[in-house]
């Protein structure tokens, strides 16, 4: 259970940053920049014009910029250079482009000018060969005004080139390759843009550092890529499939057109979704472009409407369909104000707004930031349990309250709101650096997440004097971090309140670095995959850096197969290099989970390391039939390698087990397909037929095989809810990876276009649940369910040390790892079962049959401090009795230096911390430990007493004594825990 609950905690993790990296753009092209309405100098209306409650826009003004770019040594004129204009503030991000980023050239006086620009705020960025790209931040054009903005580039650079081609052959001139910083997921520092010719090529040159490419053309669907430049050129080719159009009205139930609805586009496929979204007009008509090939789910929302079933269109590739009907339903509004946190009479204009739900994947915005007295509309809401968020440019983010939509609008909801503080001081000595913010380890858990988020949010960069400042920053315990690009790192431990702080000093030193090569097993080099140090002696819920100065870490290959971490403590470290398919194998076959491990020096760097792993030089050969036996051609085949879930040790497996699988290939004319560049490994290949109507399978395919495929049609699947031989007219309906929120006066529900093989399907209602499976095939399959009534668990909860009963602690139970009825939005928004003061807990809404229950602390990460595995029936109330948990840490998450595994059923030293306290109190590998405080391990058990001691669990300065068997003798040793 206890790593069944460390999966579930990396994929809340996982979840969270998904939804911020989301929030915010991400790493999407130009094409996909997000238009929005809310500026720093100004409300909404004064930048970009409102909706008036018919939902009809208000334009204003267009705004003009333009300017020179120029040669920095000597002011001289640049011409040819590229200037981007993407839209950089933050409730641009969460609205459908009506148009891409602007770009333009400049002439032979280096002059550029954009005369017609929609109002708001703007990063200006500028390109040219020879030179280090420019930009200028927060640049906000006001409706009707004229702005001048300069770019001086600096001589330098590496180049970056490559060719555009379409997936059938011949290159596509016109196509955008945007470049936009690996380390700026929370900022918008501008996209850096080059333009292919009528040859397919383009070039672009770049500082060195982390980027991620995306090509893209209006005709085309995008493509992109992570690459890291180090000063040598580098060539990077994509390869473009024509996009579809999808042209079609929005309307009501009755046919009425629905003017400005939000339409969301999704792929129905396994392999792919990079589905733009669009806008409909003041008539309901939209046009969808450079939509991938397949089912697409199109679903919409404006105001008083939204989508219950998404209408499914086929497309084919570059196909153009007409005449498609969104149909939208009546939903509701959620309504309020956001305001000053202590001044409810001050709203705060200029936020954007919206809502989730992570249990019925429901997700509803507003169409415009609140305005000037903070009032807001987040529109086409369906029901469910929702969390809202709130961004805007001058406060700090606010995340997860919980709000409720049963059956009609909701209203007067508040939205509290700070402009936290500004830290300001400087970095010595002084150089430009990333300036973040970085929460304790061990201080991260159920109850705060979202505040972890915020603390993301917030980053900045000191100029070459060294100056930096963080604004916005929410109270807490932080440390400020300034990373410099040589490794050179620094940090400062500081409390924020309500006061700013200035004159802060944050002191740069000297990091442990590593550099090498990697190469396959025929001393090829390896270009594009992620080599990753993680602590060797880190603790299983070491999961994620919260620290945004590197989120992800890693270095990404170059051209030549080289790689460079900076910025690591000294140490010893586990070393994995992975692909877009999770992990690499290391060259040595015989040995699969031989481990790599490093030793680095503190300040200095570890050079010339080779890391040599599996060969990715495998093909799969094959061709595509339909149920005739005829070959299909334009197919999608993606392979998956055949694994089973790892045994989670840390987040890096599970992140690694949870990549994305690799680019599909497509059948030619005649069927046939080949995938090449494979490890050497056995695969499922996964086949989607022509506007993906069909789907074809086939598990243990080797490297080297040839291989048939057969396509299969999409069945139906229908069946009927009852509890006690009535209808369950409301449910949560979950197949697969599919869930829909069900309402249906005669409890059926159907199904359409699901793959062929076994499925299974759990039903969730505030009356019960029930759950079976199915075999889908061709044609239509039934599966009825009668809802049982929920179990509940009780218990008490207690502490293995003291005995005495522990108040405030989560609860959490779930079958296979997941959570149980109580809902995810309950744990994250607080409402989820805790034990009170005297250490008691109910958990409502359990499923019948076998289950695991967790007990967590709130604040002090995913671990679990105690689990019980239980079987419950029906209706049932099950007291789980007493459980003993090792009680959460009162103070700073310390460290005693070592870490342990369970080897034959005692508890063994696996790891020592180099110049820990267990290294200086003689500890060392293989030592047994047989009691804790006095407390034998027989005594505690074996896994409370591991949880007792292990990091993050001690609080800094607390006092162990331990005893050890050595060799068969009895060694004594006492501890002092120091901050992790």
């Amino acid at each position: 259970m206890r790593r069944k609950v460390l999966v579930v905690g990396a994929v809340v993790v996982a979840i969270v940053l998904a939804l911020v990296w989301k929030l915010h753009g991400g790493s999407a092209s130009d094409d996909d920049a997000r238009a929005g309405a809310a500026g720093r100098s100004g409300s909404a209306s004064q930048l970009a014009g409102g909706r008036s409650r018919d939902g009809k826009r208000t334009p204003s003004a267009p705004a003009s910029l333009s300017g020179r770019v120029t040669r920095k040594s000597d002011g001289a004129p640049i011409a040819g250079a590229n200037v981007s204009l993407a839209r950089a503030e933050l409730g641009a991000m969460f609205m459908p482009a009506d148009e891409p980023t602007k770009l333009v050239t400049t002439d032979a006086s280096g002059a550029w000018s954009v005369p017609a620009l929609p109002p708001g705020t703007y990063t200006v960025a500028a390109t040219a060969i020879g030179f280090l790209p420019g930009s200028q931040d927060k640049v906000v054009a006001q409706a009707g005004e004229k702005q001048t903005v300069d770019l001086a580039l600096v001589a330098g650079g590496t180049l970056v080139s490559g060719t555009v081609n379409d997936v059938g052959g011949g290159p596509i001139g016109g196509a955008r390759v945007t470049m936009t910083r690996s380390d700026a997921v929370f900022e918008n520092r501008g996209q850096l843009v080059a333009l292919t010719g009528p040859d397919g090529k383009y070039q672009i040159t770049l500082a060195d550092g982390g980027y991620h490419a995306t090509a893209s053309h209006e005709d085309y669907t995008s493509n992109g890529r992570s690459i890291e430049l180090s000063g040598k050129p580098l060539a990077v080719d994509f390869v473009l499939a024509p996009g579809g159009q999808i042209r079609g009205q929005v309307v009501s139930r009755d046919g009425q057109p629905v003017p400005n609805a939000v339409i969301r586009a999704a792929s129905r496929s396994r392999m792919r979704d990079d589905t733009p979204d669009g806008l409909a007009d003041d008539t309901g008509n939209f046009t969808l472009k450079g939509m991938p090939s397949g089912a697409i789910a199109l679903t919409a929302y404006g105001r008083g409407f939204a989508t219950k079933s998404p209408t499914v269109v086929e497309l084919g590739i570059g196909e153009q369909v007409d005449g498609v009907r969104i149909v939208v339903d009546r939903a509701f509004s959620i309504t309020g104000r956001v305001v000053e946190k202590g001044a409810p009479d001050k709203g705060v204009p200029g936020v954007q707004l919206g809502a989730f739900s992570m249990g019925s994947q429901a997700f509803a915005q507003a169409l415009d930031p609140s305005a000037d007295d903070g009032s807001f509309e987040i529109i086409g809401v369906q029901p469910a349990s929702y969390m809202l968020f709130a961004v805007g440019e001058t406060v700090v983010p606010e995340i997860g309250k919980p709000v409720e939509v049963v059956d009609h609008d909701v209203k007067d909801v508040i939205v509290e709101m700070t402009a936290g503080v500004t830290l300001a001081g400087r970095v010595e000595p002084g150089a430009v650096t990333v300036v973040s913010l970085e929460m304790p380890k061990g201080s991260i858990g159920i109850a705060n997440m979202f505040d972890a988020v915020k603390t993301m949010m917030v980053r900045g960069h000191s100029d070459e004097t060294g100056a930096f400042e963080l604004r916005h920053v929410p109270p807490g315990t932080f440390s400020v971090v300034a990373s410099a690009p040589d490794g050179r790192k620094g940090k400062l431990a500081v409390t924020v309140a309500a006061a700013d702080q200035k004159g802060l000093v944050v002191k740069l030193e000297p990091r442990s670095s590593v550099s090498g090569r990697v190469v396959d097993a025929n001393g090829a080099p390896v270009v594009g995959v992620n080599v990753n140090l993680r602590p060797a002696h880190d603790e299983p819920m070491e999961m994620v850096s919260f620290s945004m100065s590197g989120f992800g870490g890693g270095a990404i290959t170059g051209a030549d197969g080289s790689f460079r971490e900076v910025g690591l403590d000294a140490g010893k470290y586990r070393v994995t290099v992975s692909d877009d398919q999770g992990r690499l194998a290391w060259a040595r076959r015989d040995n699969k989970d031989e481990k790599v491990n490093l030793e680095l020096a503190p300040g200095a760097e570890t050079k010339d390391v080779v890391l040599t792993v599996e060969a990715r030089d495998g093909v799969i050969r094959g061709v595509v039939v339909g149920p005739d036996k005829k070959p299909v051609a334009d197919a999608w085949v993606t392979p998956e390698i055949d694994r089973e879930k790892p045994d989670m040790r840390d987040a890096g497996d599970a992140i690694d087990f949870m990549r994305g699988d690799r680019q599909p290939v497509l059948t030619d004319s005649d069927g046939k397909f080949a995938i090449t560049k494979l490890r050497r490994a056995t695969y499922k290949l996964e086949v989607e037929g022509p506007r993906g109507a069909s789907r074809g399978e086939k598990s243990g395919v080797k490297t080297g095989d040839s291989v048939t495929i057969v396509l299969e049609p999409l069945g139906t699947l229908s069946g009927r809810v009852t509890l006690g031989g009535s209808p369950v007219t409301s449910y949560d309906l979950t197949c697969g990876s599919d869930h829909e929120r069900i309402t249906s006066k005669d409890g059926t529900y159907t199904l359409e276009r699901l793959d062929p093989g076994e499925l299974t399907c759990n039903v969730s209602a505030d009356t019960g649940s029930a759950s079976g499976s199915v075999k889908i095939a061709s044609g239509a399959a039934k599966l009825d369910f009668q809802l049982v009534p929920w179990a509940k668990l009780s218990g008490t909860i207690v502490s293995a040390i003291s005995g005495q009963p522990i108040a405030g602690l989560v609860v959490v139970a779930g079958v296979d790892g997941g959570f149980g009825g109580s809902g995810f939005e309950d744990l994250m928004s607080g409402k989820g079962p805790t034990s009170d003061a005297a250490g008691k807990f109910t958990v409502d809404r359990v499923p019948s049959g076998k289950g695991h229950l967790a007990v967590m602390s709130k604040q002090q990460s995913f671990q679990p401090l105690a689990s019980r595995e239980y079987t419950v029936a029906a209706g049932q109330r099950l007291d789980l009795g007493t459980i003993k948990v090792v009680p959460p840490r009162t103070g700073e998450a310390g460290t005693l230096g070592f870490a342990t595994t369970v080897n034959d059923g005692k508890l063994e030293v696996s790891s020592v911390k180099p110049g820990g306290p267990a290294e200086q109190a003689g500890i060392a590998v293989g030592d047994r430990v047989l009691s804790i405080d006095g407390r034998s391990i027989a005594d505690l058990g074996i896994e409370t007493a591991q949880l007792a001691i292990s990091s993050g669990n001690v609080s800094v300065g607390q006092t162990v004594a331990l005893a050890l068997d050595r060799k068969g003798a009895t060694v004594a040793a006492s501890l002092v825990a120091i901050k992790w």
